[in-house]
Formats: structure tokens, sequence, C-alpha cells
């Protein structure tokens, strides 16, 4: 399973209504040093250190330069120390703040800078009165401050408190508003999160709907158009995955190829473009089998974590899904470089990803599977427990009532039952037949139910053809499986 299609929301300038600082004052860096040299009560010092925060936001945003973003947020932060609480401009200049923390977070992803982008946009947008011009958009910024922490954490209450705002967004933004391409290009992301999560179609449907508007709404050679594009074959490739609709693959591989033709190279964004265009391929292999389409999600995600340093945010999940893509093709093909090379990159996407972390427990099973997959070729033992080890973990780090729990339940089943038949230990099989019958349980009728079904079987018929002499015990397992799934 891959991680998450990544949702991008667009780079934003600062909102704040002062005029925009000439490139001289960024090339003379002394400039700056001398603002903050002037006398604490001189009136120029807050806003002469917020149009160099902003100047040094932009230039990070066009150079990448990771010392250019931190000294914005330590230009804004001490801009706002000297304004008093009633200053007309503290909104603006704290919603600056926000942008930094912002384009923080997603450059390195640590939490607590996400958790300082929700705390002060909230203040902001407290600060700012309904018919104020910029209100819409800092809602906005709170909403996808919102969607990044549930994607990042998994609470449900986060989509549902970014959501909300957005609706309120598109509310407030008439036709025909410059924002309007970019505020429903935001909601998309957070409808197709939540449905990734709840497996609702009116959510899928509905972000394809708002992103399709976002991109007939956006000219020709529009900066954002493939940011736009991007998430639009985001939401394709998504609903493909659950539908298996082959229009919406090829739909969502047409408009990811458009945007990463569109996105220069040296971008910062280009890394996430090809990945999602990656995951596409193989979303695309796994119902077709077409070779050329697992290569093509190979060749696109290998680019994607050649291009990404280690210390980013986004390096894991990278990692994780060039590791899946392999996996893939090792069990067409069965070249053990593949499954090597697999390993290698899921072991380090676990270990770069910190606890906590919503896909900490997606990553932990991939890992098992690939180790158990390895396990069935070569017949080491330390693979399987290994990969036992890694799916315990998932398990114990997935909340009841989480979708994707009965799948890994299934897989730590089928991992205990074949180090079971390896080593003959009857706490193995014991253990495979009670998780499989858990994630039995758990599974509603459908397609999946059979090869729970046969699993199960398997592991009973394994613990029935070790150990005959216990038939009541058997039997009683036979009986509570069936009234688990008939009563």
């Amino acid at each position: 399973m891959t991680d998450k299609s990544r949702g991008e929301h667009p780079s934003q300038a600062s909102k704040s209504n002062l005029t925009h600082v000439t490139d001289q004052l960024l090339q003379d860096r002394t400039s700056f040093h001398a603002v903050r040299d002037l006398r604490g009560n001189d009136p120029l010092k807050a806003v002469e250190l917020n149009l160099y925060g902003s100047q040094f936001l932009k230039s990070f945003r066009v150079a990448g330069n990771d010392d250019d973003l931190s000294r914005a947020i330590n230009a804004y932060e001490e801009a706002v120390s000297y304004l008093s609480g009633d200053d007309s401009k503290l909104a603006g200049f704290l919603n600056d703040v926000v942008d930094g923390y912002g384009a923080r977070f997603v450059r390195f992803g640590k939490l607590d800078d996400l958790e300082k982008t929700i705390t002060i946009g909230q203040k902001v947008v407290e600060m700012t009165t309904a018919d104020d011009t910029n209100f819409p958009s800092r809602l906005n910024d709170v909403a996808i401050a919102y969607s990044r922490r549930f994607a990042r954490l998994g609470r449900m209450n986060d989509i549902s408190e970014a959501i909300r705002r957005h609706q309120q967004v598109i509310r407030l933004t008439p036709d025909g508003h410059a924002d309007l391409p970019s505020f429903l290009n935001d909601f998309g992301i957070s409808l197709c999160s939540r449905f990734e999560r709840t497996d609702d179609t009116n959510d899928i449907s509905r972000a394809i709907r708002y992103q399709q508007r976002a991109v007939q709404i956006t000219p020709d050679g529009h900066p954002e158009l493939p940011c736009r594009l991007n998430n639009l074959g985001n939401s394709f490739s998504i609903r493909f995955e659950s539908t298996g609709d082959m229009e919406d693959g090829s739909e969502a591989i047409r408009h990811l190829q458009e945007a990463v033709r569109l996105t220069p190279d040296g971008n910062a964004d280009l890394p996430g473009r090809l990945e999602n265009l990656g995951i596409s391929f193989w979303n695309h292999f796994e119902r077709s089998g077409n070779m050329d389409d697992i290569s093509a999600a190979i060749r696109h995600q290998e680019r994607a974590v050649q291009l990404t340093p280690d210390e980013y945010g986004e390096l894991p999940g990278l990692l994780s899904n060039l590791g899946n893509s392999l996996s893939s093709r090792f069990e067409k093909t069965g070249d053990m470089q593949n499954i090597s090379d697999a390993i290698q990159h899921l072991q380090r996407a676990v270990e770069l990803t910190p606890d906590g972390d919503a896909d900490f427990p997606l990553r932990l099973s991939n890992l098992g599977d690939a180790l158990s997959s390895r396990f069935e070729r070569t017949g080491a033992v330390d693979d399987i427990s290994a990969a036992v080890r890694h799916q315990k973990r998932a398990v114990e780090l997935t909340a009841d009532g989480h979708a994707e729990l009965p799948g890994w339940l299934q897989n730590l089943g089928v991992s205990l039952l074949r180090r079971f038949e390896r080593t003959g230990e009857m706490d193995d099989i014991s253990e495979s037949i009670r998780h499989l019958q858990q994630a039995v349980r758990l599974t509603p009728k459908g397609p999946q139910l059979p090869s729970l079904l046969n699993n199960l079987a398997n592991s009973l018929l394994s613990c029935f053809e070790r150990d005959t002499t216990d038939m009541w015990t058997i039997s009683q397992r036979q009986s509570d499986i069936k009234n688990g799934l008939f009563n």
C-alpha cells in the first residue's frame, strides 16, 4: 500500500498591505542588521523588519535557501513585538508569521511549526472582521493548517474543522475573484484527504469537481496551473484506486504528466509531482499488470528521492512508495535485487518517520510485507521474524475502527502462519488464527472478505494437521468464527 498522494497548496506571498520591498534590500543584508539595531521606540522599526521578512520569504521561495526562511520568521516575529495590541497592522503582521511557519512546516515537517500556524492563524481570523477583504484568505490558511495536521496525526476532528472553514471560504468568494481557483483547489485537497479515511465517495467526487473547476478557470501560463493539475490528477488517481475505473486512471496520468511537464528543473515542487505521477503509474500497474507501468513508476519515484534532501519532511513517504513499487516489481519478476532495494528504502523510511506520525503504522506494515515476501523466496527465518515484529507494532499503533486495521491484521496473521510452517512453534499458529479471526470480524461482506476467509482457513488447516489430538480446540475455533461471521 502506498503512502498518500501529496496534495499541494500554492505558495503564497505575504498578505500584509505593505508595498513590496526592492530586491536591493535583500542583496544588502547589512541593512537588515542596521534596522534591528535601531532604537526600540523608532516607529519605522516594525515596518522595516516586516518588509525584510517578506523579502526573505520571497527569496526562500525563489532560491530555496533555508537560512532565508529562518531570517523571515525572525524578522516577522520581531516586527510583531514592536506593535501594540490595538495597532491596525497587527493582524497583517501576525498573518505573515503564519506564512513563515507554514512554509517551514512544508519544508521540514516539524509538528511544532504546524501547531504555531494553527494557533496564530486562529488568532488572526478572530482579529479580522468578516467584511475585511483579507478574511477569506486568512480563514483558508487556517483550514489548510488543520488539513495538514489531519494528514500528519489522523485526527478526524481536524479534517472536519478544515472542511467547515473551506465551505465558509467558498461561500464568501464570488465568481471571478482572483483567489477562487486557489480556494477551490485547497477545498478539493481536504475532501480528498477525508475520502481516504472514510471512503465516502461523495467526498472524492466533490474534490474532483472543485479541482476541475479550479483548472478550468486558471489561464494557460499561470504559475499555479501545474499545482492545480497535480492535485486534480491526485484525486483521479485516488478514485481510480478505489473503484478501478480505468478512465480515472488514465485521467490521473494525463493530468500529472502535464503538471510535471510544466514544472521546471530546480523547482521545489518537482519531487512531489514526480512522486504523484509515480503513484498513478503504480496504481495503473496494479490493475493492468503492464510492466511498462511499474517501470515508469519506479523511474519517477527514484528521481523524486534523488531530488529530495535528507532533512526534508517528505522524504520518508517518497522512500516508502519507492520501496513499495520495487516490491511490486519483485512479485512480478522475482528479481532479488528489487526486493533487497525495496527493503533498504522501506527501512530507511521507517527510521526517518517520527513517533506519532499518522503514516508510521503504514510504513511499518509495508516493511513487514517486503520482508515476508523475501522470506518466501529465501526461507531466512530472520526475515520472517523481522516481518512479524514490524507488523505487530503496526497493529499496536493503529486505533480501533481505522479502515486499514483489518488488512494489517491479515498481513500479520499470514506472516505468523509462514513462520509456524517453518518452525512449528504452536504459539505462532494460535496468534495467526486469532489475528485473522479479528480481521474477518472487522471486514464487511465485499471483495476483501474471500481472501481473508481463505487465509483463516489455511491457518486452521495448518493447526489441525500439526495437532490432530486437540480436535475440540479446532472445532471451537471454527464455531467462534462462524458466530462472528453470521450472527
